[in-house]
């Protein structure tokens, strides 16, 4: 009997879920209130706000729950890269980007980045660390087998690499939910320019077709003596 109140108090849960993920992307984050949200899912406004206490506490949810469906996705790409890192690196931060959106808002996407701004070490800040180790837990993977390849050198420390790229990934998907005119194209190029740098190093290459400067000290004394005479 426990267990089934426990699979019918699940359905509702998944329920709310459901319903508030759709009024999210209809009528928006901000002004969504959790009785429209009742209301819908045909349950009592209590009954959501025993199961989930405030409207934020929904979309930290709806994030968790993003983040399992998406795993399966991610880990393909992980166990089957493209052979260049960068491509690799590219291809992961576009489903990252692909996956977030197609799930959640932009305007929803924003709340949850603002959580540790908004809520020091509360329940979303914690939930928002979590994503961010498990993105770099998939990079250590991903830049592990470059590494076993040769393509990556070996004394490269692939925890801070991994910390650099995730950084990078982050705050251009920042970017990405907070203007609605930047597309994921634009997030791909962008990362791009900023992982030319990690991976290239920031020392300048010589040009080996730039012409060579022309002296203008002395000439050295084997040549003078040869001129004289």
């Amino acid at each position: 009997m426990a267990g089934l109140r426990a699979r019918h108090r699940q359905a509702r849960v998944e329920q709310v879920l459901n319903v508030a993920s759709e009024l999210f992307a209809s009528q928006g984050y901000e002004t969504t209130r959790i009785e429209e949200i009742a209301e819908s899912a045909q349950v009592a406004p209590a009954t959501v706000y025993n199961y989930f206490t405030t409207k934020a506490n929904i979309l930290t949810t709806l994030a968790v729950r993003h983040v399992r469906a998406s795993l399966p996705e991610r880990r393909a790409l992980v166990r089957d890269p493209p052979a260049d890192p960068m491509d690799a690196i590219r291809a992961f931060e576009k489903l990252l980007a692909d996956q977030a959106l197609r799930t959640l808002s932009r305007e929803c996407w924003r709340a949850i980045l603002s959580a540790p701004y908004r809520e020091p070490r509360g329940t979303a800040h914690r939930v928002s660390l979590r994503f961010q180790w498990l993105i770099k837990r998939h990079y250590v993977l991903m830049l592990t087998g470059f590494q076993e390849r040769g393509t990556i050198k070996k004394d490269v420390d692939l925890e801070v690499l991994a910390d650099l790229v995730t950084a990078i990934g982050t705050y251009h998907f920042s970017r990405l939910v907070s203007d609605d005119e930047m597309t994921i194209d634009d997030l791909k190029e962008a990362v791009e320019r900023h992982l030319d740098l990690v991976f290239a190093g920031v020392i300048a290459q010589p040009n080996p077709k730039a012409p060579k400067p022309k002296s203008t000290g002395p000439k050295p004394a084997s040549k003078r003596k040869q001129r004289d005479e």
